[in-house]
């Protein structure tokens, strides 16, 4: 254990003693999040949801990126603030891996973990050698059956407890009048853009916090140089590779500050690879291509919790010259096969049903 850990759970520890004293306020539900300074996404569907006259709602959150003394210390500072948080409420709401929760959750708080993605290609959490075990989650949500056994060995939660209700996220996807004012609102702003053919390239990071984060070699220039000309390409990075430059051009775009979903309805096309995200965009049953020129790497250091070669509704491409192919080929695949098993459910009502378990569990508590 470093010597940051150390000091950590000295203070930590410290803050807790007095914390227990405290009473769970039977009432109060709590948002924790190390991914953003704001409520996004499940987070803000739930919140939106909450009769916020019959609950008293806390928020830690905070974007940290390791790389500064002063971020460390600020997640310090946030590590305090969420023990005091998580070990008064009655519900608490992550939507990543958690540290405090993992060490110092109290008996009487219930912890769920509304992960950030939709599904899991990649292998993560207690799956992977990591820095510390995840404990003390009491409930993961899901979208279907497939992730009981993956989340449950992920999070060491029963498989009695993920719950497959759906993700809030999703049900906007199902929703014709969000699709249709958020294409509305994109052509609005991007007016050039309207009548192109739309590649979306969306891949995820290498590495991790600890090590750094990479982007796999991507050439787009060439790519573009052989698709045509009313082709546009557009990136939207993973958040944690925000800092990896991209070559924009006239037909290569970057659009890391635009809304992921509406980028998905106004594509025409998916370039991925491990990222959960191809599960969303398979609701849209648009073709998807699967860049992946590391696989046999990604598969040996990482693994997958899916069939991926079996799996995958979409060509594998291994360069750009297949990856063109495959674009040009136009080849069918059973998309909606795919997302009919990854989605149990299909109609809206995700976010209602969680709301509908929250309110169970602070009644019967």
């Amino acid at each position: 254990m470093g010597l940051k850990k150390i000091v950590l759970n000295i203070i930590l520890s410290f803050v807790n003693i007095f914390v227990s004293l405290i009473p769970i306020k039977k009432n109060q539900i709590a948002f924790v999040s190390l991914e953003d300074n704001v409520l996004r996404d499940d987070f803000l569907d739930i919140y939106n949801h909450l009769d916020a006259s019959h609950y008293s709602i806390k928020k830690v959150l905070i974007h940290y990126d390791k790389k500064s003394v002063w971020n460390d210390f600020l997640y310090l500072l946030n590590c305090i603030k969420q023990i005091i948080v998580i070990n008064t409420s009655h519900i608490v709401l992550i939507n990543d891996n958690n540290y405090v929760v993992s060490h110092y959750k109290r008996q009487g708080v219930k912890v769920i973990e509304v992960w950030h993605a939709t599904g899991a290609i990649k292998k993560f959490g207690n799956a992977i050698k990591r820095q510390y075990p995840i404990n003390n989650y009491d409930y993961v949500i899901a979208n279907s059956d497939y992730w009981v056994e993956p989340y449950s060995l992920a999070f060491s939660v029963d498989k009695n407890n993920v719950l497959v209700t759906g993700m809030p996220r999703v049900d906007h996807l199902f929703d014709e009048t969000y699709k249709e004012e958020a294409k509305k609102n994109f052509y609005l702003k991007y007016p050039k853009l309207k009548n192109k053919k739309i590649l979306l390239y969306a891949p995820t990071f290498r590495g991790n916090i600890y090590k750094g984060f990479k982007a796999v070699d991507f050439d787009s220039k060439k790519l573009m140089s052989l698709l045509d000309e009313d082709t546009v390409l557009l990136y939207k990075y993973h958040p944690l590779m925000h800092n990896i430059p991209i070559e924009e051009n006239e037909r290569i775009l970057n659009m890391n500050h635009e809304n992921t979903y509406d980028l998905f309805i106004v594509s025409d096309a998916l370039i991925s690879d491990f990222s959960s995200i191809i599960f969303d965009y398979s609701i849209l049953d648009k073709p998807l291509y699967f860049y992946v020129p590391d696989l046999k790497e990604y598969m040996r250091h990482l693994g997958c919790f899916v069939d991926y070669k079996k799996e995958m509704p979409g060509p594998l491409c291994y360069n750009e010259d297949e990856l063109v192919d495959a674009i040009h080929s136009n080849k069918h695949y059973d998309i909606k096969a795919f997302k009919n098993k990854f989605f149990k459910y299909q109609d809206g009502k995700n976010v209602e049903r969680i709301i509908s378990f929250i309110e169970q569990l602070i009644k019967e508590d």
